[in-house]
């Protein structure tokens, strides 16, 4: 495992753990992490290193054959986990499964390991385990998995369609983008949680999390990532 290890003692605040610090909503979360007060650090468990240095930051770098062991002698107060692929990228369902509920059910374990008893999750607006729809079951699936492990507050953001710039953005997003703040119109009631959402307030909401202590569980949606990603007034 290749650690590049802050020398700083958390002056008695939180540490954060991040599994998906690379990936389009954890590159906007990573940031509001280490702005945060509460946590005097934040480890990032990735598969190479991040090419970001701060002196509350800690990187564990290693092949997720050993996301088991990725907290290893750490102390962890909250989990986060922005991790996850799409079919198209994974090549099989069995590989995608391995990603989005293996890989994302070793990481709590492990942060549960460390002492986690907070673990805030990125899911999806479709999430359902019964579902016929093989992505939806696979994160109603890990939803329930996360559920079942004890932790003491459990946040599962479920966005529907998420804006951000990525470098494979596949064609049909770039059709689609321009229209959604007119589709979004269309979308109210109970609809409103499949409106888009920008992947810096998603971010944002997720990051409100470490103000969440003595939540419970809870799932959020669309109205939720709004309310709490407002600038304060």
């Amino acid at each position: 495992m290749d650690a590049a290890m802050s020398t700083n003692d958390t002056g008695g605040r939180k540490v954060a753990a991040l599994l998906g610090a690379s990936g389009a909503t954890g590159q906007h979360l990573l940031p509001l992490l280490l702005a945060d007060a509460r946590y005097g650090k934040v480890i990032t468990v990735s598969r190479r290193p991040l090419g970001l240095e701060h002196p509350r930051l800690e990187q564990r770098c290693l092949d997720f054959a050993q996301l088991a062991d990725c907290l290893a002698g750490a102390r962890v107060d909250d989990a986060y986990c922005t991790f996850g692929t799409t079919l198209r990228k994974a090549g099989s369902q069995a590989a995608m499964t391995r990603i989005d509920h293996d890989c994302v059910i070793e990481f709590a374990r492990a942060a549960a390991a460390a002492g986690a008893r907070r673990f805030a999750y990125l899911s999806a607006a479709n999430a359902n385990p019964r579902s016929p729809v093989y992505y939806a079951r696979l994160k109603g699936g890990t939803e329930q998995a996360l559920q079942a492990m004890g932790f003491s507050d459990l946040a599962i953001y479920r966005p529907s369609m998420i804006v951000a710039e990525r470098s494979d953005r596949r064609l049909a997003e770039s059709m689609l983008f321009p229209l959604l703040p007119l589709t979004d119109r269309l979308l109210f009631g109970a609809a409103t949680r499949y409106r888009s959402v920008p992947v810096a307030t998603l971010a944002r909401a997720i990051a409100g999390f470490g103000a969440m202590e003595g939540c419970g569980h809870r799932i959020l949606h669309w109205q939720d990532f709004a309310a709490i990603a407002a600038p304060a007034r």
